[in-house]
């Protein structure tokens, strides 16, 4: 008999070869008990490992099933913070190939029950879903000037992250080579590191980096802080023992003289087009009273014959250009309508190449959108309609409708609705009509840069303005954006003249 050393480490029979009777000899008896207790040993140190992968798994499973019993006590608002969205995300991909990794050493048999995978597929996000979210919570912090600490705490309403979740976005913000947002991330995961369990390795890493940018932001003390910790976790790490004496030299050859700081200003110019959509979105005011003074609320009935039996609301914005807002002009039934018919057919949104006039899908633009021509439904005619009535234009050159569902960190950067390359008659967009059929708890204003003021989306009203000049020639003041969504989800539909 002989035996071989499986992929676990525990010894087993495989077949009779040998020849020896064991029985008949003494000496030969006493062999069999040293293999036995070659055997014992291995099995003690299997079922140790084992035991130790179940620990895992239970700390796991456990940490697992209070997420999931905070996100089904109230789902629908649950998903409307990005953070939490984020965190699905990353539970459903890292974590559980993590769990995948520990259940299949610990035995042959597949972790899932195949008969139950086969009655319900299982949808699984891939890891450009991860990359995504992680892309949106960036975009947030971005644009309306958050800490990392503000978003790691879940912003006001979600989820709290651990070390490890600050670790991935800030490896991610690393490998884009934004070193600064990296080290707030990275400082993050540090702040965090005795609220939760997180890989010594990616501990390790973490105070290399914070320690790297101390130094070359001239925080010589911090970066000799950072490697002191790590020498308390690997106290024979070669690189931090080299950098730890480097840190001592530099603080002693330079006391007072610290390099300085590369830290990226948040200070842009005043007509930086960028800077004032990101301020806006903010919520600062940026028109003073003179430019609002003259603006009005009122009822016309001189749009259309409809018009004379049932009044608009207009809501001024802007004279020049003249923007204006209607309000209560899309039922709550017409927006269940759009949105019901809508969520089956939503496909990634593109945006125009303004030279060539072909769709492209950017990051710029990150939503999702569908077309419904007027003979899908009655709804939709009737709608179509209403902008007749509300503009005054005719709809004979106007675009099919457009719904849009903005979700975690979805915006549309400064644009202009008109095309370069399209000729100034059928082909151009003279007016847009923007209906929002969505409340949106923070972000997702429509802003103006150029024009210096943001509408918020309430639902049920339009938004409405010329994007060319009477004279044909295109209005570049019409230069607007969708400002991120920060919490909740945003609905619009476009219906371009």
């Amino acid at each position: 008999m002989y035996w071989k050393i499986i992929s676990w480490g525990l010894l087993i029979a495989v077949s009779n070869v040998v020849e020896s009777e064991f029985y008949s000899s003494v000496s030969d008896l006493d062999k069999l008990l040293q293999t036995e207790g070659i055997i014992l040993k291995q099995l003690d140190s299997y079922i140790q490992a084992q035991e130790e992968r179940i620990g895992e798994l239970r700390r796991r499973s456990f940490s697992w099933k209070t997420a999931h019993r905070k996100a089904t006590r109230n789902a629908k608002d649950y998903l409307l913070n990005p953070v939490n969205a984020f965190l699905l995300i990353k539970r459903l991909t890292l974590e559980w190939n993590d769990i995948e990794v520990i259940a299949n050493a610990m035995a042959k048999q597949d972790l899932m029950n195949q008969d139950e995978v086969d009655k319900k597929p299982l949808e699984l996000p891939a890891r450009v879903d991860l990359l995504g979210a992680m892309d949106a919570l960036l975009r947030l912090q971005d644009v309306y000037n958050l800490d990392a600490s503000a978003i790691a705490n879940g912003i006001d309403t979600g989820s709290k992250m651990f070390a490890d979740d600050c670790f991935e976005l800030g490896q991610k913000l690393q490998e884009t080579g934004d070193t600064h947002n990296a080290a707030d991330w990275f400082r993050e995961a540090y702040s965090r590191f005795n609220l939760s369990k997180i890989d010594l390795n990616k501990k390790v890493k973490i105070l290399e980096y914070l320690a790297s940018y101390s130094y070359t932001t001239g925080n010589v003390e911090d970066a000799l802080e950072y490697t002191d910790y790590l020498l308390d976790l690997q106290p024979d790490n070669k690189k931090a023992l080299g950098q730890k004496t480097f840190y001592e030299d530099a603080i002693w050859e330079q006391q007072d003289k610290l390099f300085k700081s590369d830290k990226i200003s948040s200070s842009k110019a005043s007509n930086n087009i960028l800077a004032v959509y990101k301020k806006l979105c903010q919520g600062e005011i940026l028109r003073n009273a003179s430019e609002t003074s003259h603006l009005r609320c009122r009822y016309t009935s001189t749009l259309s014959a409809f018009s004379k039996i049932a009044p608009f609301k207009i809501e001024e914005i802007s004279l020049n250009p003249r923007i204006v807002v209607f309000h209560d002009v899309l039922s709550d039934t017409e927006i269940d309508l759009l949105k019901n018919w809508s969520k089956p057919l939503l496909s990634r949104a593109g945006i125009a190449n303004q030279e060539t006039g072909k769709g492209e899908v950017s990051n710029y633009r990150v939503s999702k959108s569908t077309w419904f021509t007027d003979d899908y439904h009655a709804a939709i005619e009737t709608i179509t309609e209403r902008v007749e009535d509300m503009t005054g234009l005719s709809m004979d050159t106007a675009e099919e409708l457009q719904v849009v569902n903005y979700g975690l960190g979805g915006q549309y950067g400064p644009h202009f609705d008109f095309f370069h390359w399209g000729e100034l008659t059928k082909s151009n967009r003279i007016a847009t009509v923007l209906f929002y059929m969505s409340d949106v708890k923070r972000g997702g204003a429509t802003v103006f840069p150029k024009l210096n003021f943001a509408l918020e989306a309430r639902k049920g009203s339009a938004a409405f303005w010329y994007n060319l000049h009477s004279s044909g020639n295109l209005d570049y003041s019409t230069l607007h954006g969708a400002c991120p969504v920060l919490i909740g989800e945003k609905w619009v539909a476009n219906k371009w003249i």
